[in-house]
């Protein structure tokens, strides 16, 4: 065997072509060929990822269909560019060059998000430049040849085109028959504009029949390995043609094969995977068995998130159940990457994944699976307003006695659990306070109260306990106010009216979260005077207080 420079690259090529974006089946091909170049390259390979976008291609109905999104406007007003190569047709919604380009950049934006970065080639730049001529020419001087060889090796298989012609009136790329190859002069008819033409091999535009131009690509690239789907290299199959043409008339490169398995998802999965599973599960999800199809729907994706741990010992359906309700409640400071014995954990998991990327896909999951999802939520007015005094100041007190404790760096939350806990059962709370705080926090379910005390961002319960204070009539000295609360306070004026501009002032330097209080200041004002209810009482501090 040769001695193989492992500075010069490994080329690993994909390909689609971009007359739409399409659902997550479309992504099996670029995750393998992904996840070969990450194989090689871990044991000292140079290796890029090609993505060949054949754009050359002709654009049909059923693709324009599911490109504007079955928008019956846009449907009409671009079907008359059906059969034309989709570089030449405008993008239908104005944002990019042409309608091959607007979905190109989707597709990159889909893989960017998958952490997968290839190189994209666009056929049809490659043959407006001239790449394939030498290609071409072979072709139309071999053209009777291929045929009959074609037919003699392959059981008198039949290749319709070895070549598309773009007609020269209509610009159509689909509906062009050849008739004649003689003497460097193409015959050619196109059934679209009902037009008859002659043109010089040299001059004639259009690309190779697919498979030919795999072939071509072949050597053209230098492609040491290439993905394709079990369709492509059954018997008669694009493989089989391709790398007979290569061989015997393209220069003779054929590359490794890596075939995959077909992807099936149902219509109710379709387009939200990319929503409901981190980068890690999807690539795990498509490449744990290459070869094997994959039938996904809602109970086998199901199945299979119950088995990948994105931490030792916990799956990702069970970080959703079990953990999910407490980190979705955590400030940017507290989420965290997983940390612990680096080279056990690891070992352990499937792989480990951050928190904050954890809480974002796993509400997607929970909210998709079991309608729920969880994180910091400020209260309404009939939430503040649904409880009598002594609850409400009962509720105050538990907040700020949380507070004191956290006062700090509020690293351990166990122990801060354990210490709010042992300070509520020291007491006889009624239920209705636990409650009341539940509709409070808007966590009608999850951690327990004691722990959503230790584990809720600070800067929030500081604006919970103030907003609280406010509700009952009460104008709060400093020292009635938690330490937070007092830090949130201390721009407030201490004499003279506490009115709802002044609030506003100061809310606005609380960090994001506490934004949410200004639609609750507003939505008092608004509500107070509509609602004549008994049972709805809100507690507003005194004018002039």
């Amino acid at each position: 065997m040769p001695f193989r420079n492992k500075k010069t690259p490994r080329i690993i090529a994909t390909g689609f072509t971009t007359a739409l974006l399409g659902d997550e089946r479309t992504l099996r091909e670029f995750i393998i060929g992904d996840y070969v170049r990450e194989k090689l390259e871990r044991k000292g390979e140079n290796v890029v990822l090609y993505l060949i976008n054949d754009n050359y291609d002709p654009l049909n109905y059923r693709q324009l269909r599911i490109g504007v999104n079955k928008d019956e406007k846009l449907l009409k007003k671009f079907e008359r560019y059906c059969g034309r190569p989709i570089s030449e047709i405008p993008d239908p919604f104005d944002c990019h060059k042409n309608y091959s380009q607007h979905f190109a950049q989707a597709l990159l934006k889909r893989l960017h998000s998958l952490d997968i970065y290839p190189v994209i080639l666009n056929s049809y730049d490659a043959y407006k430049k001239g790449y394939y001529a030498d290609f071409i020419d072979i072709t139309f001087k071999n053209y009777s040849r291929i045929k009959e060889m074609l037919s003699q090796n392959f059981n008198h298989y039949t290749m319709k085109k070895l070549f598309y012609v773009q007609c020269p009136k209509c610009r159509c790329i689909d509906a062009t028959n050849i008739h004649k190859v003689a003497d460097d002069i193409i015959q050619f008819e196109c059934e679209r504009c009902k037009s008859d033409s002659s043109q010089e091999i040299a001059e004639v535009r259009g690309k190779l029949g697919w498979k030919l131009d795999c072939a071509a690509r072949w050597n053209l690239y230098d492609i040491n390995i290439e993905t394709f789907s079990k369709a492509h290299v059954a018997g008669l199959g694009s493989f089989d043609i391709s790398r007979f043409i290569s061989r015997h008339f393209y220069g003779g490169k054929i590359p490794t094969i890596i075939r995959y398995g077909d992807v099936k998802i149902s219509r109710e999965l379709s387009y939200k995977l990319l929503k409901i599973l981190p980068p890690e599960l999807i690539k795990k999800l498509f490449t744990a068995h290459i070869t094997r199809d994959l039938d996904l729907n809602r109970e086998s994706l199901e199945h299979f998130c119950c088995k990948f741990q994105v931490r030792p010992g916990l799956s990702y359906a069970d970080y959703v159940m079990r953990e999910l309700p407490k980190e979705a409640l955590y400030n940017d400071d507290q989420q965290k990457v997983f940390e612990g014995p680096s080279a056990l954990n690891i070992a352990a998991c499937d792989k480990v994944i951050d928190s904050k990327t954890l809480v974002a896909f796993g509400n997607s999951f929970s909210m998709f699976y079991y309608n729920k999802d969880y994180g910091v939520r400020f209260p309404t007015v009939r939430d503040i307003s649904s409880a009598d005094l002594p609850t409400v100041e009962t509720a105050i007190s538990m907040i700020r006695y949380a507070l004191s404790i956290r006062n700090g760096e509020d690293i351990d939350y166990k122990n801060n659990d354990s210490l709010i806990r042992s300070f509520i059962n020291s007491l006889d709370i009624p239920p209705l306070t636990y409650q009341f705080l539940r509709r409070i926090f808007g966590q009608s379910k999850g951690p327990s109260i004691p722990t959503l005390l230790a584990i809720l961002p600070k800067e929030y319960l500081g604006t919970i306990e103030m907003i609280l204070t406010f509700s009952i009539g009460v104008t709060p000295t400093m020292d009635d106010l938690s330490a937070k609360s007092r830090q949130l306070m201390n721009n407030m004026p201490q004499e003279g009216n506490l009115n709802k501009e002044y609030l506003e002032h100061n809310v606005l330097h609380l960090s994001k979260l506490t934004n949410n209080l200004l639609e609750v200041i507003h939505e008092t004002d608004k509500n107070i005077s509509s609602d004549t209810s008994d049972s709805y009482t809100l507690h507003r501090m005194p004018e002039g207080s």
